[in-house]
């Protein structure tokens, strides 16, 4: 309850989420663990305590209900993309490009707070290879940008996944294009003093020294963008969006456009159809047409049952079967109550 009043905690949080109380105190369990103590949290019988378990579940049930972000649409990534007057405006209008077709975390492309950080490694510039017509394209080479196919490694994934590698070809599209976004990124960084293949891709050149564009400034553009746009265009709050809004929204923009759940979480490197139920219900366009198809057939016929059934003298479901108890006879069995029960087939 110390936990959940925010005692430990700074001003600005009264209160704490339920998930936050447990993670706490499973980092609290691992350090009993590590110096050779009983886990405090568990019961004799190794299980989570049963007094913690209500506890966990009243906080859940007291917690407000958790914001989503929202999937964005690629015009909010075309119109990020129209502002470049300054060296940080191109660098994330590259970034959120390439984070879009790839459906990439912040902590993936970007510096993110030190409380935000998973075991997912950072991309690098060795991490982005190009290919033209199967063949690999050193970074230095001038037609770079008019490379067919990207590929990228992340090599380290919180999923635990290593050298995960994921291709997406040229969109064909001058501005909104992986394959030019990538090969802009690498031209750029390629020009700083120092850089190397090691470099994170989130670099930037900032008072004479290589800086990174924080998650903090993608989110900020983000909101400003949407609100730029108009929120009766878009119906979607500039407070409503966020790093994770271009993830969603790349998952959103490939299922519309047709593209199999299968694809989609190969792409975006899920390891369930999970993002399913986050993006589903936020557009119109998720079941478009649905309402037609279901009229396609207005009749279907039911493949009647057998009407006795076969059944297996193998099967102990059977009357007077020997491992049937309730039913078997001469083994003292309730007489009365043999003769009401039906034959099994009448189940059926």
């Amino acid at each position: 309850m110390t936990l959940r009043q925010g005692r430990y905690s700074g001003k600005a949080h009264d209160k704490l989420a339920s998930g936050t109380i447990k993670n706490t105190i499973s980092n609290v369990s691992s350090t009993f663990r590590e110096n050779g103590r009983p886990n405090p949290t568990k019961d004799d019988d190794l299980q989570l305590s049963f007094i913690l378990q209500r506890q966990f579940r009243a906080f859940k049930n007291k917690d407000p209900k958790e914001k989503q972000q929202k999937a964005i649409p690629a015009c909010v990534i075309a119109e990020i993309a129209k502002r470049q007057l300054t060296e940080q405006q191109c660098t994330i209008s590259q970034l959120t490009i390439l984070a879009f077709f790839f459906a990439m975390r912040s902590c993936e492309y970007v510096k993110v707070p030190q409380q935000e950080k998973r075991r997912t490694e950072i991309l690098r510039l060795r991490n982005l290879r190009f290919f033209e017509n199967g063949r690999l394209i050193d970074h230095n080479d001038s037609s770079l940008e008019y490379a067919d196919c990207l590929n990228v490694t992340f090599e380290m994934q919180k999923k635990d996944e290593k050298n995960d590698t994921t291709t997406q070809m040229a969109s064909g599209d001058i501005t909104l294009c992986p394959v030019r976004a990538a090969a802009a990124i690498v031209r750029r960084i390629r020009s700083y003093p120092g850089s190397t293949n090691d470099t994170p891709i989130s670099a930037i050149w900032r008072c004479d020294r290589i800086d990174h564009i924080t998650s903090k400034q993608i989110a900020n553009a983000l909101h400003d963008t949407v609100s730029a746009i108009g929120e009766d265009f878009l119906h979607i709050a500039p407070t409503g969006v966020g790093t994770h809004s271009i993830c969603l929204g790349a998952a959103m923009a490939m299922f519309l456009g047709g593209c199999p759940v299968f694809l989609i979480m190969m792409i975006g490197r899920w390891s369930s159809d999970a993002f399913l139920r986050y993006i589903r219900k936020q557009v119109e366009e998720f079941n478009h047409d649905v309402s037609r198809k279901m009229l396609t057939h207005m009749f279907h016929r039911h493949i009647p049952n057998y009407s006795s059934p076969t059944i297996s003298h193998h099967d102990p479901r059977q009357r007077n079967h020997p491992d049937n108890a309730e039913t078997r006879r001469n083994i003292g069995g309730d007489v009365a109550r043999q003769a009401r029960l039906p034959a099994f087939s009448q189940f059926h």
